[in-house]
């Protein structure tokens, strides 16, 4: 019974001496540098009953399964492993996929912005077509208003020029009528618009640009020619002129709106007055004067008007084009 219970206690004893001789053989591992352990193997300087009495842990170069994978997986992304490397191939593909992507969000967005510039500056264009069109109708008037003043200005003129000593004043202001002064004021709403916006740059071409340039200088020249120069002379000139030399009745056929009212008519009708001698003289110098002037000033001014008309079909014709609408449209 005892050589049984000794057996049964010499495996638990083998085994606690084997755990005591690995707790000793890894303090001493600890303990001991590296290279002095290295040292003192190369040169058989541990004792033997070192290498001999302890008995070796048993060990396995097989490595568990979970930590070969483990290496494979940190291996396959290691960035300094070899076979990993980038060249500058790579790096070149990358920096050209880059560029590409960022050039074309730029084009795109360019593109993008072009084409809503376009779209506004054909709406713009349209609108100055209306504008265009409205100055051309209010040249046409004016023209045509202009040459019938001229008409019976000069028929004055040469009225007076006869030299004659009885002047019938009444009927001279008769033969006058209503005198009046035609504005001209340019419509350039949209042209002032489409430089302000920055849209003239989308309108057309170089030529086109110069084209619309030369349209606002000439129809600018044209409105600053009838206000500056025409009605100037008419409101400091000539309607002075024409009251300072008319009587009371006389002053009544300069203004169209006493032609509704019937006692004035009347009066008009009835009326006599006759000038000569130096009254005659001195109403032919003085209306004389002013009617000569002004038919130089209106004159002038239906120059710039006709050079403006001629600006402004051209304007139609170029914007039409540039709309890719026909003449009739």
């Amino acid at each position: 019974m005892q050589e049984e219970e000794n057996k049964k206690q010499s495996p638990a004893a083998d085994n606690t001496e084997q755990q005591q001789q690995l707790n000793t053989s890894s303090t001493d591992e600890q303990t001991v540098p590296a290279a002095e352990t290295i040292f003192e193997v190369e040169n058989n300087q541990i004792p033997p009953s070192s290498q001999t009495d302890q008995p070796q842990p048993e060990t396995s170069n097989q490595k568990p399964e979970t930590e070969k994978i483990m290496e494979v997986h940190h291996h396959a992304h290691d960035p300094a492993a070899p076979h990993h490397k980038k060249n500058w191939k790579s790096y070149f593909w990358e920096f050209l996929m880059l560029f590409l992507a960022v050039s074309c969000g730029f084009f795109a967005e360019y593109q993008l912005e072009h084409k809503i510039e376009r779209d506004r500056a054909c709406q713009f264009l349209q609108s100055m077509l209306v504008d265009v069109r409205t100055n051309i109708k209010t040249l046409d008037s004016l023209l045509y208003q202009d040459k019938i003043i001229i008409a019976n200005h000069d028929s004055l003129v040469n009225l007076l020029l006869g030299d004659n000593a009885i002047i019938d004043r009444a009927a001279f202001s008769k033969k006058m009528g209503a005198v009046w002064f035609r504005s001209f004021l340019i419509r350039k709403e949209t042209y002032e618009q489409m430089k302000s916006s920055g849209a003239l740059r989308y309108a057309g071409d170089i030529d086109f640009l110069k084209k619309m340039m030369d349209y606002e200088r000439i129809t600018n020249f044209a409105q600053n020619r009838n206000q500056e120069f025409e009605r100037k002379y008419y409101t400091e000139l000539f309607i002075p002129a024409l009251y300072k030399n008319y009587d009371l009745t006389c002053q009544l056929n300069l203004d169209s709106s006493n032609h509704s009212d019937k006692f004035k008519m009347e009066k008009i009708a009835n009326h006599q007055d006759v000038l000569t001698g130096n009254e005659a003289i001195m109403f032919r110098n003085g209306i004389g004067a002013a009617l000569t002037l002004r038919l130089e000033r209106i004159r002038r001014s239906i120059d710039a008007f006709a050079d403006a008309r001629k600006a402004c079909v051209e304007m139609e014709e170029l914007i039409l084009k540039q709309l890719g609408l026909k003449p009739t449209d």
